[in-house]
């Protein structure tokens, strides 16, 4: 099969699946979250649809990156965070969490004395609490994943607003700070979402090394491949995702997967070993204020919500295609499954349309 073939057949699957995916999870709206938001900096770029920036043809060599968002990624920014300045400093970044596997993580990072930087979802932070409080309290890093890990540049100004408000208030209400650093989902985000994310006072965290844990962590060979993206990057700073030539380095994983989390100690091992020395993602680049204090008088999302908590369906999928790299085609994942979050009433109806949208792909794609 072609390579440009494949490409195609696999953003589209990542189409199908997102549309099961949007009925998962609801994100809380409150208009009062609004408030303050300057909109007129904001590029007025058009919103553009999930499946839109997949192109068969893509080149990805900067020229059509945004047009080709899905398939290459966005063009960096300036600003853009990727990886450490500093030579041999490297930052572990954790994605998607927390997780049932979390304390695990946090009972490896505590052993090593090693602080890393969390990027989570705010539907999960709702679950799991304790979990977020101790991260915070051990001393790493809180970043803001968004509530629901959407398209963000298949959504309004207002519905990214409700995204990261949400995640603010739900991170916020556990800890009493907000995260000042947001990785958009899947990487996405063009200069109308970079511009609105910045208007809200984050700064945009990427990364500069993807062991890709969602393509793999289901394979027997998991922990070679999983290992390897890391001593790759050691012997060559040349990771095909380090933009801004960073000396040193950003690493994605996500907690997940088990998988992944029990390969955390071999890697921590690895990299002391080489003479690395581990920070967060906001303290090897220099920034002693990654969290921002949060407002006492936070607006609860029920006041001016009229959603019902229930219980998410369960969705019958263990692989799920993600795009988390500017340069790499869309991945295996489980990106924005959550199960037994809370959520607001998803149409039955629509969720099985999804659904069968989703097995006729699988089966007319491969």
């Amino acid at each position: 099969m072609a390579f440009g073939s494949l490409l195609s057949r696999i953003s589209l699957l990542t189409l199908a699946i997102s549309l099961v995916q949007a009925q998962d999870v609801v994100t809380p709206h409150n208009a009062k979250w609004l408030e303050g938001v300057d909109f007129s900096s904001v590029p007025n770029n058009p919103v553009r649809a999930v499946g839109s920036g997949i192109c068969p043809d893509a080149v990805c060599d900067g020229t059509d990156n945004d047009r080709c968002f899905e398939s290459c990624g966005n063009q960096p920014s300036p600003d853009d965070i990727y990886g450490c300045p500093q030579d041999h400093q490297w930052a572990l970044t954790f994605d998607d969490g927390p997780s049932q596997y979390t304390s695990e993580l946090l009972d490896i990072l505590d052993k090593e004395n090693v602080k890393a930087t969390f990027c989570v979802m705010g539907a999960h932070v709702d679950k799991y609490p304790d979990i977020i409080k101790r991260a915070f309290d051990a001393g790493h890093q809180i970043a803001s994943h968004t509530f629901s890990h959407p398209h963000l540049m298949s959504l309004t100004n207002e519905e990214i607003v409700y995204e990261v408000k949400a995640t603010e208030e739900a991170i916020e209400k556990i800890t009493g700070i907000r995260p000042r650093y947001i990785r958009p989902p899947f990487g996405e985000a063009d200069d109308r979402v970079k511009g609105l994310l910045k208007s809200m006072g984050y700064k945009l965290l990427l990364w500069n090394v993807d062991p890709t844990d969602y393509d793999v962590y289901m394979k027997q060979d998991v922990s070679t491949l999983i290992q390897g993206s890391f001593k790759m990057a050691v012997q060559d700073s040349n990771t095909g995702l380090n933009v801004n030539g960073d000396p040193g380095f950003i690493s994605l994983q996500h907690d997940l997967y088990k998988e992944s989390v029990e390969e955390v100690p071999k890697v921590i091992a690895f990299l002391k070993g080489k003479g690395y020395s581990f920070l967060t993602a906001a303290a090897c680049n220099k920034d002693s204020n990654p969290h921002a204090s949060g407002a006492n008088n936070a607006i609860s999302s029920a006041q001016n919500n009229n959603t019902t908590t229930v219980t998410s369906p369960n969705v019958l999928i263990k692989k799920v295609i993600e795009k988390e790299s500017p340069s790499t085609v869309a991945l295996v994942d489980t990106k924005s499954i959550v199960s037994g979050s809370s959520v607001a009433t998803a149409s039955n109806t629509s969720y099985i349309v999804s659904l069968a949208i989703l097995v006729i792909s699988v089966t007319i794609l491969f």
